[in-house]
Parts: C-alpha cells; sequence; structure tokens
C-alpha cells in the first residue's frame, strides 16, 4: 500500500516515541486481535462496525467511513459517529469527489490536516463534520479496488507517523477480509446456482424415465407375439432399475453418492415383490452412472432365476465389494445371446469379477467408488 499524501506541507509529524515508548507494544497487541476478528468476521459492515470499537479508543477517533466501490460510484458501507442526517450526506461519492473519492481515484492514501484552517475544497465535507484530521486509503486486494475506509479526529488537527502505519495496515488487513467474503460469497452462489441446476436436470431425468416407462409397458401389454412382449417387458424392468439408481439424487438437492447396498435392495423388491434378505456390512457408495450399471447387472442376476437368493453384502479388500448370492445353482451358461452381451458389457463398464463358489454361490466382487 502506497505511504500516506501529506497534503499540508507546513505541518510538522509528532515525534511517537517522545509521547509514550509503550505505543509500539500496544500497537502489535491490537492488531494481533484487529487480524484474529478480521478473520473470523462474516459480514463486512458489522465487521468494520467492530473494529472501530475496537480501535477508537486507543487512537482517539471521532468518526469512521467505509466505503464499498459499485460501477464508477462509492457507496458507504458502514460508518461511526455519525448523525442518521451526516451520513445520509455522505451515502454516495464520485470517484474523485471529496477525499474518499481522491483516495479511490489516485488509489493512494491521504492524510489530511489542518482540515479546519484549509479553504480546500475537497475537504468540505469532513470540515462540516468538524474534523480537524482526517485519514482515507483505499482498500485494494492484487489490483482490485474494493473501496476505502477512513477515519477522522475533531480534538487534533493530524495523526502521527505511527498512527498512520497503524491505520495503514489495518486497512490492508481490512481489504483481504473483504476480498475473502467476496470470494465466499461467490462459492456460495456458485454452488447454490450448481445445485438448482442438478435438481432441474434430475427431475428432468426422472420426468422421461418415467415417460419411457409408460409407453414401453403400454406397447408390451398391446404386444400379441410372446416374445416380443417379454423382450418389452424386460426392457421396462430395466427402465425402472435406471430410475431407482437415479431417485437418491432427485430426492435431495446435495452432490452425494447413490448407496450401492439401499439400491440392490430396491431392485431386489422390484423384482420379487417382497422384503429383501440382504445382509449389508459397510456403507458403499458411488457415482449415479456406475451405480446405474451395477443396478442392471444386479437386476439380471436375480431375473436369471426364480428363487430368492440369500445375499450379503460386504468389502473386499481395498475399496472394492463383495456380493455374494446363495441358494440357487448360479452357472453362468443360462443367459441368452442378447442378455449374454448385455451382462458382458455392464460387468466390464463397473469393472465386476464374477464367478461360482461351488454350485449354490455365485460372487460378484467390484470397486464401490469411481477412482479412474
Amino acid at each position: 500500500m502506497a505511504g500516506p499524501v501529506w497534503n499540508d506541507t507546513t505541518a510538522t509529524p509528532i515525534d511517537d516515541a517522545a509521547i509514550d515508548p509503550s505505543l509500539p507494544r500496544r500497537y502489535l497487541t491490537l492488531i494481533a486481535e484487529v487480524t484474529d476478528r478480521l478473520m473470523g468476521a462474516d459480514d463486512p459492515a458489522r465487521m468494520i462496525d467492530e473494529l472501530f470499537e475496537l480501535i477508537r479508543t486507543e487512537l482517539r477517533l471521532d468518526v469512521f467511513f467505509n466505503y464499498r466501490l459499485e460501477g464508477d460510484r462509492l457507496v458507504l458501507e458502514a460508518h461511526g459517529g455519525l448523525t442518521a442526517q451526516e451520513a445520509d450526506h455522505g451515502r454516495e461519492l464520485a470517484l474523485g469527489q471529496a477525499v474518499c473519492g481522491c483516495a479511490a481515484s489516485t488509489r493512494k492514501a491521504i492524510h489530511a490536516v489542518g482540515v479546519q484552517r484549509s479553504s480546500d475544497s475537497l475537504y468540505d465535507f469532513v470540515r462540516d463534520l468538524g474534523l480537524d484530521a482526517y485519514a482515507c486509503a483505499p482498500l485494494i486486494h492484487g489490483s482490485d479496488l474494493l473501496g476505502t475506509l477512513g477515519f477522522g479526529r475533531r480534538w487534533a488537527d493530524r495523526f502521527t507517523e505511527d498512527e498512520l502505519r497503524f491505520l495503514h495496515t489495518i486497512c490492508h488487513y481490512v481489504a483481504l477480509a473483504k476480498h475473502r467474503l467476496r470470494i465466499e460469497e461467490a462459492l456460495r452462489a456458485g454452488i447454490e446456482t450448481q445445485a438448482r441446476l442438478l435438481e432441474e436436470l434430475n427431475h428432468r431425468v426422472r420426468n422421461a424415465l418415467q415417460v419411457a416407462i409408460g409407453l414401453v409397458a403400454v406397447d408390451a401389454r398391446a404386444q400379441a407375439d410372446q416374445p416380443a412382449r417379454a423382450a418389452l417387458d424386460r426392457a421396462t424392468e430395466r427402465l425402472q432399475v435406471l430410475a431407482s439408481a437415479h431417485r437418491p439424487l432427485y430426492d435431495t438437492v446435495g452432490l452425494g453418492e447413490v448407496d450401492l447396498a439401499a439400491l440392490f435392495t430396491g431392485v431386489f423388491q422390484q423384482v420379487h415383490g417382497a422384503e429383501a434378505g440382504i445382509s449389508v456390512a459397510g456403507r458403499f457408495e458411488a457415482p449415479v452412472e456406475q451405480a446405474a450399471a451395477a443396478a442392471l447387472l444386479f437386476h439380471a442376476l436375480l431375473k436369471r432365476h426364480g428363487d430368492k437368493p440369500r445375499i450379503s453384502v460386504g468389502p473386499s479388500g481395498n475399496e472394492a465389494m463383495r456380493l455374494s448370492f446363495d441358494g440357487a445353482m448360479w452357472g453362468l451358461d443360462t443367459l441368452s445371446g442378447a442378455d449374454d452381451r448385455m451382462f458382458a458389457g455392464l460387468r466390464h463398464q463397473v469393472r465386476a469379477d464374477v464367478h461360482a463358489e461351488g454350485d449354490d454361490r455365485l460372487v460378484v466382487v467390484m470397486p464401490y467408488a469411481d477412482r479412474g
């Protein structure tokens, strides 16, 4: 940040050390407390109010003005030590207008001294407030001008060099805090927008799937050819499985993954119309694309036999899930040509290892997180 501009060249700074040798230590303590407050703040206006209350006694301040930049104007965001009428009079400033507008346009700190004896029109506003010393600094982060922060006194005609350095340090931390709050606000807005778009997309997917399920089911009922009707019935069931995989996303607006065990339970109920005999050890989640393919694979396995198998779900090594199907003959040679191709494609998509263990158990091992 640039150093202060002395607008009264005849003024002589006061020797701080001659006043109070303990001043630097008090300033350091105060800066530490100010920094802690600013870094934890969540409201830009209240942040400056609290800052003023924290430092006004030590620096014997009477007023402060905090402006934020909006387009090509400065808008008063926070103030202290003013009447409502005085604050309203300084509600907006053009760049270059008054002390704060000039500090913003030049991006340089200004120290106005001896205001009451000066005829400079730049000081008209602060002079009318009865101030005799006014220090204003632009709030800058990188190349971005965020606004200005100024402090005034009525009882003295200037600030000391140490006081100016202290105030400029404070202004630097205020600029950092305001930049942080702007970034956090932008991130929140982006997340909210993304959540709304995702919710809308998921509702559209749900509606499209429901329309497709209804259309295929109508065609199936109208089909006289039994093999064709059976094929359409299978297509309807698979669309219902896809809808089950997408349901966790449109039930919430979050970006979480699908609980695979809960999904398999729903598919089991869809096939057998009864509560699933599935025992689960652990929690296994996957992105919706992987979950949809896993649900279709699970559905294909269930449809191969009319019996209801006992199913257990648990971990298998590092980031892998093991599904065990017990209670039926699980040879892998009973799929038709088309079903076999689909089964192979799904198995490849979810990177599943499918193998028999004896005559009455089939084991499927697949990763439960898409690690790429």
